[in-house]
């Protein structure tokens, strides 16, 4: 299989107030070249890099399962159930001498429940997350926890370290950091100062910001304010792939939208909320999301939002090989385009629709589509876009016996790629070149 569903628009959006602007800013579209049907919740799985390590403490096991588990989002149910096990384990690994036996067999229990919701999500089988464990498991774990079990929980939003130790974070605003409760006028005031650390990546002091701000924003009622502090969070969280807060912020934020009757903030949440189920494979949560999304964006005629979303449901159903409800979304998506003259969208939904008929065998159809995007392709000065569908098309020509066609295809693709400086692109086609033992 080999089709490139396209993302046009930037996947996270901060807020409402600055989605415009930073589409403006956008100017090479993002490509999503993995093919969406190999996703699967392993993406969910820890970030401990537990090959590398002697040892591993029973204590990181738990915590990444726990962030597992909340980035699956289950039921409240399947929660409650999970978490009993992995209490259980805590329990046991508190111990002095701690049972390896009933640690693996609760375990073995917190997995099995969860690859069974993860089997009915899907609608197919999978052992994903009992696998994780089995292979952590045949390593040397020490079972005794290196910390202690917290008694109570953390507060609603606590700073994840991994968030601020990442290399090349800048450091904190003491200038702008918040030093006592505000209200009124103060509370938009220091907000906005807030947003300027957001926006200069100064995250650590901006998240300290928000935990004073958004206190007195719920309790003067401040509804709009306490809304793009949600937003904010969630969008510092999901820039650093940190899911679990970052879809708990999104919640957040598209639950205070409504109550405030903000239609466009609830389509940005629930939007951000699909794209990191689409992410993590989780395909029914996130076609409901994108369709929530879909919905509000059309109480506020934000057609340009529609047909991006249109495209990502479109890219799902084509990676499940659901061809003809994949059409129907891509075109419901172009007629869309043209009613706000958005050929930058226009050109990835043509070549998406390319791209099923490739798969499908109608190759002459594929290349008229490929044709059409790359047409706004050159109007948008899109060279990604330029170059991927001219490698489309030399992929056509070559599985039909015209190599010589293939050549000049791909020749244009490779100089687009090339004054890209996208390597990879070029690397394959310098590859698919020598495979056809053409010169280049």
């Amino acid at each position: 299989m080999n089709i490139y569903p396209y993302n046009y628009q930037p996947k996270i959006q901060k807020q409402a107030e600055t989605t415009v602007q930073k589409e403006k800013e956008s100017s090479t579209p993002r490509d999503n070249t993995e093919f969406k049907d190999n996703r699967s919740f392993a993406g969910s799985n820890p970030q401990v890099e537990y090959s590398h390590q002697k040892t591993v403490n029973i204590s990181n096991i738990v915590e990444d399962f726990k962030k597992t588990l909340a980035a699956i989002d289950a039921s409240e149910e399947i929660n409650e159930e999970v978490n009993t096990y992995l209490k259980l384990v805590d329990t046991q690994a508190q111990k002095e001498k701690p049972s390896s036996k009933i640690i693996r067999a609760n375990l073995a229990n917190a997995s099995g429940i969860l690859d069974e919701y993860i089997t009915q999500t899907l609608n197919k089988p999978s052992k994903v997350v009992t696998d994780w464990i089995n292979a952590l498991l045949l390593q040397k774990i020490d079972y005794k926890a290196d910390k202690p079990v917290e008694k109570t929980e953390p507060p609603a939003v606590q700073p994840e370290e991994n968030v601020f130790s990442a290399p090349g974070l800048p450091g904190t605003a003491e200038n702008l950091a918040v030093k006592e409760n505000p209200t009124g006028k103060k509370l938009e005031k220091l907000y906005k100062k807030t947003e300027i650390l957001v926006d200069s990546g100064k995250f650590r002091q901006a998240l300290l910001n928000y935990e004073k701000l958004l206190p007195e924003a719920q309790k003067t009622g401040h509804k709009d304010i306490e809304t793009k502090i949600y937003l904010d969070k969630a969008y510092i969280y999901d820039s650093n792939r940190d899911y679990p807060p970052a879809l708990e912020n999104y919640h957040k934020a598209a639950a205070v939208a409504c109550e405030a009757g903000n239609s466009k903030i609830q389509a940005i949440s629930h939007y951000n909320i699909a794209s990191i189920y689409d992410e993590f494979g989780q395909v029914s949560l996130a076609l409901e999301h994108y369709y929530a999304a879909l919905s509000h964006d059309g109480q506020v005629d934000n057609l340009k939002a529609q047909a991006n979303t249109l495209n990502d449901v479109g890219n799902i159903f084509s990676s499940v090989r659901k061809y003809k409800t994949a059409l129907d979304h891509y075109q419901t998506g172009v007629s869309l385009t043209r009613e706000t003259n958005d050929l930058q969208g226009r050109a990835f939904l043509f070549s998406n629709i390319g791209s099923v008929f490739k798969e499908t065998g109608k190759d002459g159809h594929a290349l008229k589509f490929y044709r059409k995007s790359i047409e706004c392709d050159i109007k948008t000065g899109n060279l990604e876009g330029y170059s991927i569908n001219y490698e489309q098309a030399g992929d056509i020509m070559n599985r039909n016996n015209k190599p010589q066609k293939a050549y000049n295809l791909y020749k244009k693709s490779l100089a687009a790629a090339q004054k890209l400086d996208e390597r990879d692109l070029s690397s394959r086609l310098i590859e698919k070149l020598g495979q056809n033992n053409l010169s280049y």
